[in-house]
């Protein structure tokens, strides 16, 4: 298994200004060729099923996620449903700090390629950091990547709300983690 978490701050932006966009899985495939498609499908109560088309590599990544909106908090929890990984779950968090908008990415996965794991996957979440960062970029415009923070040591929240007052966002340490942070979780 392995976990990702990419970190920006937006410039003079508000949360309440970047989270639409960041939410609109939608316009993805307009901004980098490796989303080739992404179909919706609202579900109620907040919620969206999101089939998603990725190329990784020489081949397509297919899954199928539901999404839990939180436009109050100004974040997307997701978790996989079906497809090519075996396992995917994680979030989208905009928040405001200061005059800036941090905005956090994190998610675990799991290839389900045990044999081949420790040489797919590092691949996979180092494409995976590469492609939210040129989607952040290409979304929200000026970013300044936030790094050298320390590394997550807990599973990303599956909860569908912020974390209590004073618990880090995602269940990370204060401070949060690097800008393409990757690395592998005990099986």
């Amino acid at each position: 298994m392995r976990y990702v978490r990419v970190s920006a701050r937006a410039p003079g932006r508000t949360a309440a200004e970047i989270y639409p966009v960041i939410s609109d899985f939608a316009r993805y495939p307009e901004l980098t060729d490796a989303v080739r498609s992404v179909d919706i499908e609202d579900l109620g109560s907040g919620r969206t099923g999101c089939s998603w088309e990725v190329t990784f590599r020489r081949g397509i990544l297919k899954w199928t996620e539901e999404d839990h909106y939180d436009p109050e908090n100004h974040r997307v929890d997701f978790s996989l449903v079906t497809g090519d990984l075996d396992h995917l779950v994680g979030h989208w968090w905009m928040r405001d700090e200061g005059l800036d908008c941090r905005i956090d990415f994190a998610c675990d996965f799991d290839m389900g390629i045990p044999t081949l794991a420790d040489v797919i996957e590092p691949i996979a979440a180092q494409t995976l950091g590469e492609y939210i960062t040129v989607i952040l970029r290409a979304l929200v415009g000026e970013i300044v990547m936030i790094e050298d923070e320390p590394q997550d040591t807990r599973q990303p929240q599956e909860t569908h709300g912020p974390p209590a007052v004073g618990a880090p966002a995602g269940g990370a340490p204060a401070g949060g983690a690097p800008a393409v942070g990757v690395r592998r979780r005990p099986s």
